[in-house]
């Protein structure tokens, strides 16, 4: 029997944003940001695991931060750094500033997970002394994350997917592989989503997020 790493879809567990704690427990308060690659947080507070998501808030200064949503990585007693975000060319921070932790719940009446990489363009280079064709490659394409489960609307997962849908806001989902498998999250806008239903059939739904960066791996806590 072959030895490699395997994991079930059965055991998983899968998990959508469905808002942002502002009281229990208290707003994260921000007391510094490096203007870095990625950018670093100082705050106060208790501190969030690697994975979680926050939402930023009352910055001064590097306002470029503001009403958006980050992956936590490296978190520490005081410092934690934004996920693939790159602040070497935001304005200096001054002062203020709040992170709120996102609230993710799972997502039992998932059917099927699906996230697909884009691809990126392939940019024209062939010049007068080119041999063959030559290309550049273009800016990297984050692709989609299409989710498949059965509709049940008054949930709380399939609400805020609804709501996400509506606001057009950032949401987040969360990916825990059994077995201690590792992790991952994932940034992005619901750009669709559709019901349908027949009959001697049950209602289905689908929805598709439009990622909006890398997928961040990180171990199981």
């Amino acid at each position: 029997m072959a030895g490699g790493a395997r994991f079930k879809f059965h055991g998983s567990q899968i998990q959508i944003l469905t808002g942002f704690d502002e009281d229990s427990p208290p707003a994260l308060v921000i007391t510094a940001v490096t203007a870095a690659n990625p950018a670093v947080v100082t705050f106060t507070g208790t501190a969030p695991i690697e994975g979680d998501v926050v939402r930023i808030e009352d910055v001064v200064g590097m306002t470029e931060l503001n009403g958006k949503a980050y992956i936590v990585a490296n978190p520490t007693g005081g410092t934690l750094e934004l996920a693939d975000t790159d602040a070497s060319g935001y304005n200096a921070y001054t002062s203020g500033g709040t992170m709120a932790l996102g609230v993710f719940s799972n997502f039992c009446e998932l059917t099927n997970y699906n996230r697909t990489g884009g691809t990126s363009p392939e940019i024209p280079a062939t010049s007068l002394c080119s041999t063959a064709q030559e290309y550049e490659l273009g800016l990297p394409d984050f692709g989609t994350t299409a989710l498949s489960f059965n509709f049940a609307p008054e949930t709380a997962v399939q609400g805020a997917l609804h709501e996400w849908y509506l606001s057009g806001d950032m949401m987040a989902i969360k990916v825990l592989l059994p077995k201690d498998g590792g992790e991952m999250a994932q940034l992005g806008f619901v750009q669709q989503e559709s019901e349908t239903a027949g009959v001697g059939t049950i209602w289905t739904a689908t929805a598709t997020i439009r990622n909006t960066g890398n997928r961040f791996d990180f171990e199981s806590a």
